[in-house]
């Protein structure tokens, strides 16, 4: 009877209780007076619900331009931030901010355990530290190496490209260069494609792998604890197959080690103790643990590596998509850059890094699109430190999620003119050069401060050789009635 009676308190305490936490949520102390979605106040679940629709950056953009506020409540403690002179605050290297728990979902698990990344680490001393013996491997002085790298696959890309505008053929561009993206990104880690060109398929599910942790991140990672819950129990870990691009980073470190014990000494560099010819970004990474023995284990080499594939192929594939699709759409600005690269005088098959960056009409193409739709479409989130900050006149107590998203800031209006939602890529070419730098500044595209995208140069160079190469040999257009 006692237990009975103790049971039917319980389940009568817990509606008082949620109503009692949901109002705390929403008359959180110094959040309660920002504009925003009533339900968003209350708890996390608006937000989710928001990000499992897919469309949170028009949501986002509706937002602040519905309320005019630089500050828009999206959750209990979340806030999403549209002005762009505030970046240096929120992303700054002094900022004493960290990455929230949003970005625990894309840890990948190896052996039952995880090993943050470069991109998903929230510890700043830790990113540092990982950061440091690599960075300069992904300088563009270091990065243009690589060409031969991208140029090989880009032929085997046009070979390909070549079947379907012999056969007159319908063909998915955008899948395409998605698999262009990942075998580009093979090559320069490792000196070998993954296969995705060769083999016109998804090798291993790696990309749809990637496509549901990409959505299943995102969406879950706006409520971290379900993240937790659902992505990091000891039984998931425990029955969790490894990720293929952790199988095809682990085989690849296991055939350069083995062609490195039979290779003939003699045609090693005197200072990496590597065959000469061996440059790609691996060898860099073993170059690195020959200087950090003791802090660039086996381990983190295979954490350098998973990252760049992970995350360094498929945001590049959306640019690439991004990209095509707006210059398709707007035909005086594809005939116009297709005339700029036909009067290049190149100097080889394939155009070099220089001879892109001098064309600039091509340049503020690419800017544009990127502008227009960058890869990342969600807040950058970061926690407000310890005693909490002010920003913008307004005071965020400590733990408060603060964030920009790219395509809040990269709509803006009085930065990017009354026709910011066109694109237009002459705007980057008229502006004075005190408006293009605030231009530039306001970009989020590849992130901002410390925790800025670290493979940023990798995909500017590939985009930057890749679609000159494509405008100058082909026509594209939309089949009869898809534009969209």
């Amino acid at each position: 009877m006692y237990l009975q009676t103790l049971l039917v308190y319980l389940l009568c305490s817990i509606p008082p209780c949620l109503v009692l936490r949901l109002l705390n949520n929403k008359y959180e102390k110094n959040l309660r007076s920002l504009p925003g979605p009533t339900w968003a106040s209350f708890t996390d679940l608006w937000r989710f619900f928001d990000c499992l629709l897919g469309k949170p950056h028009e949501t986002h953009i509706r937002l602040h331009r519905q309320y005019a506020s630089p500050f828009i409540r999206l959750g209990p403690r979340t806030v999403s931030v549209s002005d762009p002179t505030l970046i240096p605050k929120i992303y700054g290297l002094n900022s004493g901010i960290t990455k929230t728990d949003f970005y625990v979902p894309f840890m990948v698990p190896y052996n039952g355990q995880f090993t943050p990344s470069l991109f998903n680490a929230r510890d700043n001393d830790y990113h540092a530290k990982y950061k440091k013996p690599i960075a300069n491997a992904y300088s563009m002085s270091t990065l243009v190496e690589y060409e031969p790298l991208i140029d090989s696959t880009t032929a085997q890309f046009v070979q390909r490209l070549d079947e379907f505008a012999v056969s007159g053929k319908k063909m998915d561009l955008g899948a395409w260069l998605q698999m262009y993206a990942f075998d580009v990104i093979g090559e320069i880690v490792f000196s070998k494609k993954i296969g995705f060109l060769q083999h016109s398929s998804d090798i291993d599910g790696i990309l749809g792998d990637i496509r549901a942790q990409v959505y299943l991140g995102g969406t879950l990672g706006q409520i971290p604890a379900l993240a937790k819950f659902l992505l990091q129990n000891p039984i998931r870990l425990a029955f969790a197959s490894t990720h293929p691009v952790v199988n095809f980073t682990i085989d690849r470190m296991r055939e350069r080690t083995r062609r490195n014990d039979e290779s003939d000494p003699s045609d090693h560099d005197s200072d990496t103790d590597h065959p000469k010819e061996a440059r790609d970004f691996l060898t860099r990474c073993y170059d690195a643990q020959r200087k950090y023995p003791d802090l660039v284990t086996d381990r983190i080499i295979r954490m350098y590596n998973v990252d760049n594939i992970l995350a360094g192929s498929d945001t590049t594939a959306i640019s690439l998509r991004a990209i095509f699709y707006y210059l398709m759409k707007t035909p005086t600005s594809l005939r116009r850059v297709v005339a700029e690269i036909d009067g290049l005088q190149a100097s080889s098959e394939y155009i070099t890094w220089k001879e892109s960056s001098s064309l600039p009409y091509l340049q503020s193409c690419i800017k544009e699109a990127l502008r227009m739709h960058p890869a990342v479409a969600l807040l950058l989130e970061r926690y407000v430190p310890k005693g909490g900050m002010e920003l913008g006149g307004r005071f965020f107590p400590e733990g408060t999620i603060l964030g920009m998203n790219p395509c809040v800031t990269a709509r803006n209006m009085e930065i990017y003119g009354a026709d910011a939602d066109v694109f237009r890529p002459d705007r980057w070419l008229e502006a004075s050069p005190e408006a293009l730098k605030e231009m530039e500044r306001a970009s989020l595209t590849f992130g901002a401060g410390a925790r800025s995208c670290i493979g940023k140069n990798i995909s500017i160079l590939e985009i930057a050789k890749v679609v000159p190469q494509i405008l100058r040999r082909y026509e594209f257009r939309f089949p009869d009635s898809e534009s969209e």
